[in-house]
């Protein structure tokens, strides 16, 4: 059973690290790091399946609600239009 993790309010690319995606689950949202296929529903109806990463996220100053980072190492900006919906196996969460 699969169980959206995210909606995409906006992402941006880092260097060495990938495609992050925001908003990141709340800490308490998700159980911790790892990597998980997810599936991708797109806006206009398509979906597309990559490899996530869910990491601790360091910003300094920390925000206000800690969130885990989310990020893509294969796609780009283009793959993830806002608003696309991340899912993610139940079990894994």
């Amino acid at each position: 059973m699969k169980r959206v993790l995210l909606t995409v309010e906006d992402r941006f690319h880092i260097a060495g690290r990938g495609l992050v995606v925001v908003p990141g689950p709340l800490l308490n949202e998700f159980p911790g790091e790892a990597l998980v296929a997810a599936e991708l529903h797109r806006p206009d109806g398509t979906s597309l399946v990559a490899q996530l990463s869910i990491q601790y996220d360091f910003s300094i100053p920390p925000p206000k609600e800690r969130r885990w980072a989310c990020c893509f190492r294969s796609l780009n900006k283009d793959d993830v239009p806002i608003g696309t919906e991340i899912w993610v196996d139940a079990a894994a969460s």
